[in-house]
């Protein structure tokens, strides 16, 4: 069941990595209707999957997949990167008796071209997303392609930016 959730936990979303991108869009963009605080957070990851792929992809393809595969095109990875997500690993001991996890950043999680940390062993469990703060803090995302819907983007970018006040 975990990795299927979505939530809203305490200072974070929490995104079970099975999770369809489809439900991803629809319940951040309820979240951002319905509960103002957290549209500065929600309404950006929406706005992105917007663009991703076709509803019919969107509605089967879940964001743990998305980032395993380490894709230079993918669209999420670097918005996720840029929020300061975290993604949480999990293995089951060899006995099966336990399982033990470890966390990662997203924008550590990838070492280089279609390659990241993950042991044989390991799947991703959850993505955390921190939910910016009300005041000073803006997310962006940027997607350029050929055409607007269901390409692959030529770039992708998530720009957060914090402003302080001193």
């Amino acid at each position: 069941q975990e990795l299927f959730e979505f939530e809203v936990k305490g200072d974070h979303l929490v995104i079970g990595s099975c999770c369809p991108l489809g439900t991803i869009q629809n319940r951040c963009g309820v979240i951002a209707k319905e509960t103002p605080d957290l549209a500065r957070t929600t309404l950006p990851i929406h706005d992105m999957l917007r663009w991703f792929a076709s509803t019919q992809i969107r509605n089967v393809a879940c964001l743990g997949g998305n980032l395993v595969t380490a894709s230079p095109i993918s669209d999420m990875n670097p918005m996720l990167a840029a929020m300061g997500a975290t993604l949480v690993l999990s293995s089951a001991s060899e006995d099966k008796s336990s399982i033990t996890r470890r966390s990662i950043k997203v924008a550590d999680f990838f070492l280089k071209y279609r390659t990241v940390d993950l042991k044989p062993t390991e799947v991703v469990e959850r993505v955390e997303v921190p939910v910016l703060r009300q005041v000073f803090e803006y997310l962006k995302p940027f997607k350029q392609a050929r055409r607007r819907e269901d390409d692959i983007s030529i770039v992708t970018s998530g720009m957060l930016i914090k402003l302080k006040v001193e």
